[in-house]
Formats: structure tokens, C-alpha cells, sequence
């Protein structure tokens, strides 16, 4: 082969990796270098993608996180009887710790028994909750969210949360 076929060859394969790596790597250079946003929209057009918010799953902590039982009038007696679910209330505080906006990560909930054993676990969507989608830098979002646990699941002793993105 002719050297200057070589070279255009090995010139084609670098641009190729390169719009590949641009490509793959779009969200993180939309959010670290928001002057190539606007380019990278266009790109998007082009070919079909979106750039969504970065999910960094170190950038958002929980600062506060409670289940507490909902208070009833009902004497305990009565309420231990009772075939309705006891209600109890999920407090979580998000924070993006992070310089950057992300966006808002999904909430798992484990409820546990004595042996730390789990009990009930549940995938909670705080933008459901009416959490913003993306969290500025610094940002904090509180929720709270109702929950109605069976008799048998109303006997955990202590619950875990995690943040995740699926």
C-alpha cells in the first residue's frame, strides 16, 4: 500500500475515535465545559442522542434521613387490632455535594429486623416526589414521602437508605 493511502487511513480511524470517544463521553463534557454545550446540542440533532444531566453517584449525599410512625388518635391497643396498614413517614434530605450540577438520584429503602435482616425494601423516585431533576451545586431537596407498611412489616427495627442511578 502507498504511504500516503496509510496515512489517510490512520487519519480516518483517528477521527473515528475521536467522535466515538465525543460520543460516549457527551454528558461529562456538556456539564465540565459548558461552552461545548451548544455544539454538542447540535451534534445530538444530528445524529439522535440527548445530553442528559451528569449522574455522579458520590456527588449527592443524604444529610438527613428519618422513618417515623404517623401518630393516630386511635388507642394503641385498637390500633394493634386494626386491619389498616400503619402509615408511616419516609424525611430524606438530598444534597449535591458536588461543583457541578447532577441530576437527582433514586432513593432504595431497606427496612430491617433486629438481626439487621431485610424486611421490605423499596425503590423510591424523589422526582416523583416533587424533587427537581437536576440538583445545583449545593442544592438541597427535602421530601417527604406516606408509607403504608402491612402488619408484618411494621415490625422492622431499624431501615437503611442508599442513592443510586438506574
Amino acid at each position: 500500500m502507498h504511504f500516503w493511502g496509510l496515512v489517510a487511513w490512520s487519519l480516518l480511524g483517528l477521527l473515528g475515535l475521536v467522535i466515538q470517544t465525543v460520543y460516549f463521553f457527551k454528558d461529562p463534557l456538556a456539564t465540565y465545559h459548558p461552552s461545548l454545550k451548544p455544539l454538542l446540542l447540535e451534534a445530538c440533532q444530528l445524529v439522535g442522542c440527548q445530553i442528559r444531566p451528569l449522574q455522579k453517584t458520590d456527588a449527592v449525599v443524604i444529610d438527613f434521613g428519618a422513618v417515623d410512625a404517623i401518630r393516630s388518635d386511635e388507642p394503641p391497643e385498637k390500633l394493634a387490632n386494626s386491619a389498616q396498614p400503619m402509615q408511616w413517614a419516609l424525611q430524606i434530605n438530598l444534597r449535591n455535594a458536588d461543583a457541578v450540577p447532577v441530576a437527582t438520584p433514586w432513593v432504595e429503602l431497606t427496612l430491617t429486623d433486629a438481626q439487621d435482616a431485610p424486611v421490605m425494601r423499596k425503590v423510591l423516585n424523589p422526582v416523583d416526589w416533587g424533587a427537581p431533576a437536576v440538583l445545583s451545586p449545593g442544592e438541597i431537596t427535602e421530601q417527604q414521602l406516606l408509607l403504608s407498611l402491612k402488619k408484618e412489616e411494621a415490625a422492622f427495627t431499624a431501615y437503611r437508605l442508599l442513592t443510586f442511578y438506574p
